[in-house]
């Protein structure tokens, strides 16, 4: 618990060096001094680790040593009055879960699912014959109740369920010191949860409409990217390290640090690479030359930062599915470091001025981290040759398709000719 916010303040650092050296308009660091860059990034680490430790450490003791469900993330403010009694709480939580369990095991869930529905659509004799026997049983006078004993049980020991539902009584839980779990509950597919209501509705009726709307903008942002009906899949999950859900809950905060430096390196790269034919393409447009070094327009940047966020909130759930779960076991301890590490190699390569691919830096990672589980049965090697195979084929298909789009271009019929 006291190492987040080393990590933390780490993870601060690197993203403060490495804007320091590339931030646009600043000076090199040849002019800017390496005492002057040392400072900054120093400045960064125990600024960030003062931080974690006057703030945080609270806030984690309150969670998971003080067990208080009521406190929720916007009380990381309150910093030390967390460690009173009674400390003075604004909008506190309600419910008696903490965590929630990261290692919760969906491909269970999926089959069980699936059977539920094949079995609910059948009704066989059998099922009758075991109606009117359970009926029989219930009418004999010598029958008692399972529930009877059990019930008494209970109540001569005085000991109340536990309401999380986890099977553990209230005294377990103040004796063990063992944390509420939350269970994740499965959301329907937005099939299911927006056009299935209004399907016997016509196109042109008003709620038809509104919800096929809702479908467009929502499907790409609400489906379920961690079920599976896969045994294979299943199978090598099994065979992942997995720890205690509060340690994995401690990690989900460092790994927002992570994500956050992931997105910059992403954009530092893999969007440049995007950015800079349309820029010099632009220019060429205009002037008629082609210039050796051409200054982004704002505009360029504003456009290709929207579609970026509109790529991924329609499209981006197909490489979530294909990049999480499918690969190995993931949780916020392997994602810190596999987003760390990707983040660090993608921000050295566009320092170096290399066009490199965050995806394949990603699976990099991923591969990485599945490794350190000792047992290569816990890496899906099926969907590694499937993602490596799909890198080998795009290198033909996109230089095949542009250069017939070039050719179409260069032959087209032109003005005056």
């Amino acid at each position: 618990m006291r190492a987040i916010p080393f990590y933390l303040a780490f993870t601060g650092a690197v993203l403060a060096l490495f804007i320091t050296v590339e931030a646009p308009g600043a000076p090199s660091l040849e002019a800017l001094g390496a005492g002057t860059a040392c400072g900054i990034v120093l400045g960064v680490f125990f600024g960030v680790l003062a931080i974690g430790y006057i703030f945080f450490i609270p806030y984690f003791k309150r969670v998971i040593v003080m067990q208080d469900p009521r406190i929720r993330p916007w009380h990381i403010p309150l910093g030390p009055l967390l460690l009173k009694e009674n400390p003075p709480l604004y909008f506190p939580g309600k419910g008696d879960s903490i965590v929630i369990d990261y290692y919760e095991n969906a491909h269970d869930q999926a089959i069980s699912e699936k059977q539920r529905h094949q079995n609910g659509s059948r009704t066989s004799a059998s099922d009758f014959a075991s109606t009117d026997k359970k009926k029989t049983d219930t009418d004999s006078p010598n029958r008692i109740s399972p529930t009877t004993e059990p019930a008494a049980t209970g109540s001569s020991s005085g000991v109340q369920p536990n309401p999380a539902g986890n099977g553990q009584s209230l005294e377990d839980v103040e004796r063990h010191g063992t944390l509420p779990i939350r269970r994740k509950h499965l959301k329907p597919e937005p099939e299911e949860r927006f056009l299935a209501p209004t399907a016997h509705l016509p196109v042109y009726h008003p709620q038809r409409q509104w919800s096929l709307l809702k479908y467009f903008f929502l499907q790409g942002v609400t489906r379920d990217c961690v079920t599976h009906a896969s045994a294979q899949l299943a199978n090598v999950h099994g065979k992942a390290k997995r720890y205690d859900n509060r340690v994995e809950h401690l990690w989900t905060y460092a790994q927002v640090a992570s994500a956050i430096m992931m997105s910059i390196a992403h954009g530092s790269n893999d969007v440049a690479n995007s950015v800079g034919p349309w820029v010099a393409s632009y220019q060429v447009f205009r002037t008629g030359l082609v210039p050796e070094d051409v200054n982004t327009p704002v505009w360029i940047l504003v456009v290709a930062g929207f579609l970026l966020g509109a790529g991924f909130w329609f499209m981006g759930h197909h490489i979530i599915r294909a990049l999480g779960n499918k690969i190995t076991q993931l949780s916020p301890t392997r994602g810190y470091a596999m987003e760390l590490g990707a983040a660090i190699t993608v921000l050295l390569a566009s320092r170096l001025g290399l066009p490199v691919s965050t995806t394949q830096c990603l699976t990099g990672a991923v591969l990485g981290v599945a490794l350190m589980n000792l047992d290569l049965g816990a890496v899906n090697w099926r969907q590694l040759a499937f993602i490596f195979g799909g890198w080998v084929l795009t290198l033909p298909c996109a230089g095949l398709m542009s250069g017939l789009l070039t050719v179409m271009a260069l032959n087209a019929p032109q003005f005056g000719s």
